[in-house]
């Protein structure tokens, strides 16, 4: 039995056969010239869902590698200017050192004065430096407030807050780029940064008291914290001295029961004053705690100790209080007051001379203050480092995994343009023979 096919259809599957190839070949075209296996989702749906998410991961990465070098710039130009900081507080350090020397002339120290203030005037700067955007840099989270503002020589206010800037440098990790400056430059410990000394007012003798050390800080921080080291000086020119608790008042408010008595012996010095149960060697170490030679009493021990130099006069006493936090502004308008106060007498000297022995302590521990946070700053540094190498495998394993999914095997497609070139050949050649296939032909 025959079959007829029609002239047209004949047309029709020929210019279907060869539209097929020709879009094949097209498309292989397209692959070759891009390198891309899937050049629409209809190629591979679940490829191209999981070549979509793995750019999204991709570009989230370079986003957080370029954070990290914002953070990077960031610190680094802080960490420049806290250097600037150290570099300052240790010439102001020097300065203290240099205005202990007794041959200075009047003249002299006032010219030491005009230098600190200059470096005073150069801290002013370095604490309110910005980060070239208009940023400052010690303001905490408020980065458009200016952080310091000076109503007078030494009285600084910090307008910042106490918050910080974060970057996201990673998926899990949000990193500052700013400190506040009232933690960096206006919470320094004064004293040596556990406790400080200090002249009472009336003293009349030429005794300075050293800055103190911490021999035991558990002891310390169950001490009563507030002492007065007094003198006494007999008929004979024998001098002596007490450790008396000067806590008024105890932390609940309470009156102290022990306030003015003698840590020594429990003498109560409202009953008056007497010759001290401890002798004087000037320049020695004063323990505050129970000594072998002491009259009996309780075993006490504060961990704590001072040396006084010098001849303290009869009724001299000295102070021993915990340490509170102190602006280092306030504390270079103190050396300089110090500087400008006359010596005309051995007390107006030993006055000058603690004096400059708690400007050093102060400044030692503005110093500490500075580095410990030039720590932390480095330690960022460090970590933003760690964390852009771990982001710079990332990328490498994003790019890998696209290449899996997206990239295109280039032996198997141009085999694929070739045999599809071969069977364009073969439709074409095969409508040509069609053609003649038509009954006209014979008319």
């Amino acid at each position: 039995m025959a079959i007829r096919v029609a002239t047209s259809t004949l047309y029709a599957l020929s210019n279907r056969g060869m539209q097929t190839q020709q879009s094949q070949q097209a498309r292989l075209q397209s692959q070759l010239s891009t390198g891309r296996r899937i050049l629409t989702p209809s190629d591979d749906p679940i490829g191209a869902a999981r070549a979509l998410s793995v750019n999204q991961a991709q570009s989230v990465n370079a986003q957080y590698s370029v954070n990290s070098k914002a953070v990077d710039s960031a610190l680094g130009l802080t960490e420049s200017t806290l250097q600037q900081v150290v570099e300052l507080v240790q010439n102001v350090q020097q300065l203290a050192i240099q205005a202990g020397n007794p041959a200075l002339s009047p003249a002299d120290l006032q010219s030491v004065n005009v230098e600190l203030k200059s470096r005073y005037e150069e801290l002013m700067g370095l604490a309110n430096t910005t980060d070239g955007t208009g940023q400052y840099l010690f303001s905490g989270f408020s980065g458009s407030t200016k952080p310091f503002s000076e109503s007078s020589f030494g009285n600084v206010q910090y307008l910042g807050d106490e918050g910080q800037r974060l970057v996201q440098i990673s998926s899990s990790r949000n990193l500052p780029i700013s400190d506040s400056g009232s933690a960096i430059f206006g919470s320094v410990k004064n004293g040596n940064g556990t406790f400080q000394t200090g002249a009472a007012a009336g003293n009349t003798g030429s005794g300075t008291i050293d800055i103190g050390s911490v021999t035991n800080l558990q002891q310390w921080a169950a001490a009563s914290q507030d002492y007065k080291v007094s003198f006494s000086v007999a008929a004979g020119g024998a001098t002596t001295y007490d450790i008396v608790d000067n806590r008024a008042t105890l932390a609940n408010g309470s009156p102290n029961a022990n306030y003015n008595r003698s840590m020594i012996d429990g003498y109560d010095y409202a009953g008056g004053a007497r010759t001290g149960p401890r002798a004087y060697n000037a320049g020695g170490t004063i323990e505050f705690k129970r000594l072998p030679t002491d009259p009996a009493g309780a075993a006490w021990d504060a961990g704590v100790s001072i040396s006084v130099k010098g001849v303290p006069a009869n009724g001299d006493s000295f102070s021993v209080k915990p340490s509170v936090n102190q602006d280092m502004f306030s504390m270079l308008a103190d050396f300089s007051n110090i500087l400008g106060a006359p010596q005309f007498d051995e007390n107006s000297k030993a006055t000058y001379q603690t004096g400059l022995g708690r400007v050093i302590g102060h400044l030692s521990s503005a110093l500490d203050n500075v580095l410990s946070t030039q720590a932390s700053i480095g330690a960022r540094m460090k970590e933003t480092e760690s964390v852009r190498d771990t982001n710079d495998d990332l990328a490498l394993q994003y790019s890998q995994t696209l290449s899996g999914l997206q990239d295109l095997d280039y032996t198997k497609a141009i085999s694929d343009f070739a045999m599809t070139q071969t069977l364009l050949d073969a439709a074409r050649a095969t409508f040509s023979k069609v053609q003649g296939m038509s009954l006209f032909k014979y008319l």
